[in-house]
């Protein structure tokens, strides 16, 4: 058993490392758009929780079909077969991604944490996904499959960046949800308003979303929405924290992008608000398959953002503080963490 866990995390670091490889070698005009992702708790001063969220998506540029492209994956070509998907009016992207994300209880100094707080946890995945968007809505569906429990390798992550940094160790890992496969495939809609032709000079957009998102891992259906102001707004669909339907940055290309500023500066600030009815959480509710810590679920949760974004022609830096409601009953308190987040179009 420990000898598949193992070779299954390997091959989800081998995918994720070819996939972004291919769409660099095969573009002939743009190689696409690379983001970096970091979330943690250390922003906001607390080591608990949701402590850490790491995530590096490849977004293809436009493509003509999903199928006849280097890009695609042996999944994708599935995905020639939704509505919609070839209609000309769309612009077309895959998207590659790897993370992983941490969990931990409030007190890890106990090696035999309460059973009332929130289990240990980790999780390393690989996704494959298509965007298909105009200059006014967009749709992305992605599918995210890796591996929870101690194959994860959260326990030797944070172990790592605690010794770089001197903290103590996590004592409770011991404890951990034990190995799982995890499945899920998460669909997501966003549209933008006003229209907003040229992206020059001061304006305001907002982007309202809703999706769903179903699996062994996560199962729920959210709403929301981000209203951004400033200068030179990039030609995107906002700034999302990490999630099962979060992506690389897809800016609009070509003909159906708005108008750019001679001046290849940006800035705006943005709030953003995303709200879930839960009705499974993996990390919260234990492992699908034999007894493990659990603690059960909030059947709704928020989050909560606020932050700033530069771009420089197409580059993309942001930053911002997210507040996330309680997600368990005996929760001491709601979790605040930041994100940083890099988007580069070549």
């Amino acid at each position: 058993m420990k000898f598949h866990f193992s070779t299954f995390s390997a091959c989800l670091l081998l995918l994720a490392v070819l996939a972004p490889a291919s769409a660099r070698a095969e573009a002939p005009n743009t190689g696409g758009t690379l983001g970096i992702y970091l979330e943690n708790d250390l922003f906001a001063g607390t080591d608990r929780y949701y402590t850490s969220g790491v995530k590096i998506s490849w977004t293809s540029p436009d493509l003509s079909r999903l199928s006849g492209t280097p890009h695609a994956s042996m999944l994708l070509p599935l995905f020639d077969l939704l509505p919609g998907v070839h209609d000309t009016n769309y612009q077309k992207n895959v998207v590659h991604s790897i993370g992983q994300d941490i969990y931990t209880p409030d007190d890890t100094e106990t090696f035999n944490p309460s059973p009332a707080d929130r289990p240990y946890a980790g999780w390393l995945y690989v996704s494959n996904g298509v965007v298909w968007k105009t200059d006014r809505v967009r749709n992305i569906l992605v599918m995210d499959i890796g591996v929870v429990g101690s194959y994860s390798y959260a326990q030797e992550t944070q172990r790592y960046v605690h010794d770089t940094r001197g903290f103590d160790h996590p004592n409770g890992w011991g404890n951990q949800l034990h190995n799982e496969i995890g499945i899920s495939l998460a669909y997501e809609r966003t549209w933008r308003w006003p229209h907003v032709a040229k992206r020059s000079g001061a304006e305001w957009e907002f982007m309202p979303h809703a999706g769903a998102t179903a699996g062994n891992v996560k199962t729920f259906a959210n709403v929301g929405g981000e209203f951004r102001m400033g200068f030179n707004l990039p030609d995107d669909y906002g700034t999302p924290s990490i999630g099962p339907s979060s992506a690389a940055s897809t800016p609009v290309d070509g003909a159906l992008g708005g108008e750019r500023s001679w001046f290849p500066l940006g800035f705006h600030v943005f709030a953003r608000a995303d709200g879930r009815a839960v009705a499974h959480n993996i990390f919260l509710d234990g492992n699908t398959f034999g007894s493990s810590p659990s603690v059960g679920h909030n059947a709704f949760v928020a989050d909560l953002s606020a932050g700033f974004v530069l771009n420089w022609r197409n580059t993309k830096m942001s930053y911002a503080l997210v507040y996330r409601t309680k997600e368990f009953n005996a929760q001491i308190e709601p979790q605040l963490f930041g994100t940083v987040s890099l988007n580069l179009t070549f």
